[in-house]
């Protein structure tokens, strides 16, 4: 059997706390295939981040962690509407942040659905382009070592 784990990441860029984050998701992904691995079982890691840009700092954690070949790392390269869109609400969400910290209502404009599906898209796409054979898992209950990805998935 082979496992398939997969996250996506919607950030545009990896400035402050975003470029820890997304390295540590990227860490779990090395981490859960290797430890499959050393249980027998075959896995592979997709991370899908929505940038080009990215790709240097993501190529520095890759030799870092030595996840090259466990981990594929995939650029989305967004359309121009689409990563206007994702700009807007990265936009949006910022200013309603702001404005619950300093006691404003934000009223309820703090909202990242768009950067999640135009992520997980890319992901489930390139997942399913790759591994033609791969039958999705939804119940969490058998998620790899009890972590919440993005797409989790078997070959027989």
């Amino acid at each position: 059997m082979k496992h398939i784990l997969g996250l996506a990441k919607s950030n545009l860029d990896l400035k402050g706390s975003k470029g820890p984050k997304v390295e540590l998701d990227y860490l779990r992904l090395v981490y859960a295939v290797k430890e499959m691995k050393k249980q027998g079982d075959n896995a592979q890691g997709y991370l899908v981040i929505m940038t080009d840009d990215m790709l240097n700092r993501v190529s520095q954690w890759e030799h870092k962690y030595r996840g090259r070949g466990d981990v594929e790392v995939i650029s989305a390269s967004l359309a121009g509407r689409i990563r206007h869109r994702l700009e807007n609400e990265k936009a949006t969400t910022l200013v309603a942040t702001i404005e619950s910290l300093v006691g404003d209502k934000a009223a309820g404009r703090s909202n990242t659905n768009i950067g999640r599906d135009i992520g997980e898209d890319a992901l489930n796409e390139t997942i399913l382009r790759l591994e033609p054979n791969v039958q999705r898992v939804r119940d969490e209950n058998r998620f790899p070592l009890g972590i919440r990805w993005d797409f989790y998935g078997v070959v027989s």
